[in-house]
């Protein structure tokens, strides 16, 4: 009996140690930062929201000093009025500074979609930071920084 709980502890411990190795080489693949080519932001929703659906934000290198940035709000249903804030970031000495904004909006809609091709200079990180409302609801979202 001693023998055989001995044996399936071993086991355990074997398959604990094997799916431990199995997450670890199959998390998210590592590239150098240069290598990067599109960074994908999300809401983090509100549950006492009652008309935002969802939001997001995307930035992505379209050419040499070229990026696409901007994002989309998505309400629940049809509502009077939807928006979204597209706040362009570019880090400079280590701290991320203000570089273009716009806003969309849309009414009597259920989503707005708003994205730009921006040719910006080389050599800094850009991020997005999107504010998305849908009639009194307001969430944000926003992409990691990507080099160009």
């Amino acid at each position: 009996m001693r023998k055989k709980v001995k044996k399936i502890i071993s086991m355990l411990l074997t398959m604990t140690l094997i799916l431990g190795i199995g997450i670890g080489v199959s998390g998210k693949k590592v590239q150098a930062a240069e290598e990067i080519q599109e960074e994908i932001g999300y809401t983090d929703i509100q549950t006492r929201g009652i008309y935002l659906q969802s939001g997001s934000s995307k930035i992505s290198k379209v050419g040499s000093g070229k990026i696409n940035a901007g994002g989309q709000t998505i309400a629940q249903k049809k509502v009077g009025t939807v928006s979204i804030n597209v706040n362009i970031e570019r880090k400079v000495n280590g701290e991320w500074e203000q570089y273009t904004s716009w806003t969309t909006t849309k009414y009597n809609t259920i989503s707005v979609l708003s994205h730009k091709t921006l040719t910006v200079p080389k050599g800094y990180y850009y991020r997005v930071k999107s504010v998305h409302y849908a009639n009194s609801d307001v969430s944000s979202s926003g992409t990691n920084g990507l080099y160009v």
